[in-house]
């Protein structure tokens, strides 16, 4: 039995006219009445009433006429299912980020846009140390991640790297803070002053570019603190415990009631990645698009030597 049996089928049976249905199916009389004799040969059940003024459903062809028309639905709906799938429509994308990345506004923006053109791709989030999202993509359980690096990432081979954008580190302190009236520091500024600092595992090596920039500027960080989350980070620094250094996009958390004085020194500043490979999946594509058209991303491609 075809498909296009129980189309035939449905359709005599809704007009209740062989000539009609013919005429609706494009097809000429002859060939629809032999096809529905062949059918009910199948079947080996009577479904149409045939006399020389009419045409009736049997009680079989009444039930049968129900069954053919779920199946023909479930059928056109597999049939858009995979047409939608095809097209990346439909499936699952799982994307990677690190603390600060939803803090950035071309993140939350393109989040927020795929979800509304792609409503139907379970959007899978996860917050995911920088090294481990690369072990993670090439692995195959991330499709995407957003990683922070100033330098550009070391990519494993056939993974790619967009920036999404270079920003301006910050001093997050207090307001009674002794530095918080400065317009903007330098690291040598901050000699002598406590840190509170992302612990090494969940930082994706900013805390340890971090202590690089200040020793090259002649400061060795004194750390009162390492914690593993945003909220403790600037938590603790409001209580006094010791300043942070975090990317500008994080100030925007003015809740915490801290004040944020810029870097002024050249090489203080960190940069948003979204890794991805050579040739993402088609959702992994489409967000990619939404990305790019934002204006702001660039596409840096470096495999591993």
């Amino acid at each position: 039995m075809e498909l296009r049996h129980l189309r035939y089928f449905v359709q005599v049976a809704t007009d209740l006219h062989f000539a009609r249905a013919a005429a609706h199916l494009g097809i000429s009389q002859p060939p629809l009445s032999q096809q529905i004799r062949l059918l009910e040969e199948e079947l080996g059940v009577l479904l149409l009433e045939r006399t020389s003024r009419r045409v009736a459903l049997t009680p079989a062809g009444a039930l049968f006429l129900e069954a053919a028309r779920r199946t023909l639905e479930e059928a056109d709906r597999a049939v858009l299912i995979a047409r939608r799938a095809a097209q990346g429509e439909l499936g699952d994308l799982r994307i990677g980020f690190n603390a600060s990345a939803p803090f950035i506004p071309q993140v939350a923006a393109a989040i927020h846009a795929f979800r509304q053109h792609y409503p139907d791709v379970q959007l899978s989030l996860t917050e995911v140390a920088g090294p481990a999202q690369i072990e993670a993509l090439v692995d195959g359980l991330l499709d995407l991640g957003f990683l922070r690096s100033a330098a550009r990432p070391v990519l494993a081979q056939g993974l790619t790297a967009t920036l999404i954008l270079s920003e301006r580190l910050v001093v997050a302190m207090r307001p009674d803070h002794p530095l918080s009236n400065r317009a903007g520091l330098r690291l040598s500024d901050l000699s002598d002053h406590s840190l509170v600092v992302y612990a090494s595992d969940r930082s994706g090596g900013f805390t340890e570019a971090l202590f690089a920039l200040m020793r090259n500027a002649g400061v060795e960080p004194l750390v009162a603190q390492s914690v593993r989350e945003v909220s403790t980070l600037l938590g603790l620094v409001a209580a006094g415990v010791g300043i942070t250094i975090v990317a500008e996009s994080l100030s925007a958390l003015q809740s915490a009631g801290l004040v944020y004085v810029p870097l002024l020194d050249d090489r203080a500043t960190s940069a948003m990645w979204l890794v991805h490979a050579d040739t993402p999946s088609l959702s992994g594509e489409h967000f990619l698009k939404i990305v790019r058209t934002s204006g702001s991303a660039q596409t840096d491609a470096h495999p591993a030597a």
